[in-house]
């Protein structure tokens, strides 16, 4: 305490207290040699050695006594509080804004919520609990044992708040079971049933747009198609399953089972057959969708409950997985397990890589083949439109001086004029209009009334823009493309539009009727008879 007390108050570096020291006779050691007098001369290096430890030894000295000072202990002292407050202060609120963040984080992802604020088209605010009510629905309206196919995402919400069974949720972990999945929902209406009837009761969807299954459905097709490869043969991302600018479906979106529901009841949609679905739900603001899937197969569905028919991982275990019914065991023989590049764990095969490779190749649109559809059919277009006559019938700048029959389509279509022709000729039309939109789609009408040439432009900037298969061929442009053209919409017409009009050649149309023709026979069987539908999966 004295010690402390000096440094602090009196700033006196402590000292050491002196030892005494024992007299005692040198050695002989320390004596020199017999015969010399005095001690051995120290060389330089020693000399120089000790003077640096005394030169260091007083710089200790000194420092110590220095930082001992009372009034460098009491700046020691401030310094120190100040470097406590400019750390601690901050730091305690940033934990505090950190603690009330996580807390506040964990209880959304724990406890997400199916009911909120909405506003509608004529800023109404409405409490939105569409899907509440349709779990809610599935609970009371329907049998304990029912089972209710959707995608995967809402599987925990229909077995938690709806205590139904579902075909897939968050967890589940195998990929072929989704891919199966999804080629259900985004395959065609038929098709769709004779595999769902083995599966499941009642299928549920999200409608209503933002986040619906419509916008999912790509996802879908791609997954399924990773597993069986006859949903998009030779295109890995489902380039024809999704929509055309404008909204308009692609033949193969218009097929399928998920659009008939996700737009049930709209005008122009087509209908569900009765005998495969009927609607048996909607929500108060059309969220949510549910259809009782008809001709349900009792003896699947027996066989599917039955504990017997279940794999357990050892014997007595409660761990059994379920098994497909026998009436599906042809449509699971055609997946093929789904093999990324990342895994790691699974055998690699050339096929399963090669499918990767080009799937990430279209999606990073760096190339990579193309599907069977839109494929140039005219391969040098340039050569084969001379041989066949292909001229501009005209340039129009209305979509109302197009015919009165006419049938969209979008895409390539709306860019190629080999595909624009092909279409026209597919819907047994005698015109083809074309506004190519960007530098790989557009716009496109097939259509049989000629257009008045009265009505026609002249061939200006818009109406010369090149085709994307023929660059010696227009096929005029539509909004980004007209603006770069420098052209604008004409009188009375809200977009730009500069439509090119062709004719379709009446040999190319003959060709098309006999290539559908043979292809129509070839899909016959032996003896001229077609193979029953309920036969394929």
């Amino acid at each position: 305490v004295g010690v402390i007390l000096k440094v602090t108050l009196l700033g006196q570096a402590p000292t050491d207290q002196a030892q005494p020291k024992a007299e005692t006779e040198p050695s002989a050691d320390d004596k020199g040699p017999k015969g010399s007098k005095g001690s051995v001369p120290i060389s330089k290096s020693k000399k120089l050695e000790e003077r640096v430890k005394a030169s260091g030894s007083r710089i200790a000295k000194a420092a110590t006594t220095i930082y001992n000072l009372r009034g460098v202990c009491l700046l020691r002292i401030a310094i120190g509080v100040y470097l406590i407050r400019q750390t601690h202060w901050p730091l305690k609120k940033k934990t505090k804004d950190f603690y009330k963040y996580a807390h506040e984080l964990s209880e959304q992802l724990s406890q997400p919520s199916i009911m909120f604020k909405a506003r509608l088209t004529n800023g109404q605010e409405i409490m939105l609990d569409d899907y509440r009510e349709a779990y809610w629905w599935l609970k009371k309206k329907t049998p304990q044992d029912a089972r209710v196919m959707a995608w995967w995402d809402y599987g925990y919400q229909i077995a938690g708040i709806a205590n139904r069974t579902t075909i897939a949720d968050g967890n589940t972990w195998n990929h072929e079971h989704i891919a199966t999945l999804g080629r259900i929902l985004s395959g065609a209406e038929e098709k769709a049933h004779r595999v769902a009837r083995h599966l499941a009761d009642y299928v549920l969807v999200w409608a209503g747009g933002g986040g619906d299954d419509l916008a999912k459905s790509p996802h879908m097709a791609r997954i399924g198609n990773s597993v069986y490869h006859d949903i998009c043969p030779g295109d890995p991302t489902c380039s024809q399953f999704g929509f055309y600018q404008g909204g308009y479906p692609t033949p193969m979106m218009e097929k399928c089972l998920l659009y008939k529901m996700v737009r049930y009841g709209e005008p122009g949609i087509p209908t569900l057959d009765k005998k495969r679905f009927t609607h048996a739900f909607t929500s108060k603001y059309g969220k949510v969708r549910i259809f009782k899937v008809m001709n349900v197969s009792l003896k699947s569905k027996k066989w599917v409950a039955d504990p017997a028919n279940r794999v357990c991982d050892a014997p007595g275990s409660w761990y059994c997985t379920g098994q497909y019914p026998p009436a599906l065991a042809s449509l699971i023989a055609k997946r093929k397990a789904f093999r990324q590049l990342e895994d790691f764990n699974v055998a690699k095969d050339e096929e399963s890589d090669e499918y990767v490779k080009e799937y990430h190749k279209r999606m990073e649109q760096r190339g990579g083949g193309r599907g069977d559809y839109g494929e140039d059919d005219f391969g040098d277009m340039g050569g084969a439109a001379d041989q066949l006559g292909i001229a501009p019938y005209g340039c129009f700048g209305s979509e109302s001086s197009l015919g009165s029959d006419k049938v969209y389509s979008g895409g390539k279509t709306g860019a190629s004029l080999a595909t624009a022709i092909k279409f026209a000729a597919e819907k047994k039309k005698r015109f083809v209009a074309i506004a190519r939109g960007s530098s790989v789609d557009g716009h496109a009408f097939a259509f049989d009334n000629a257009p008045k040439r009265s009505k026609s432009l002249d061939m200006d900037d818009g109406c010369d823009m090149p085709c994307l298969d023929a660059e010696q061929f227009s096929c005029g442009c539509a909004d980004d493309v007209c603006k770069a053209a420098g052209v604008g919409a004409i009188r009375g017409e809200e977009n730009a539009r500069r439509w090119l009009v062709y004719e379709v050649p009446p040999e190319y149309a003959m060709m098309m009727e006999q290539e559908k023709s043979a292809n129509s026979k070839k899909r016959k069987g032996k003896g001229g008879k077609k193979r029953s539908p309920k036969s394929e999966l």
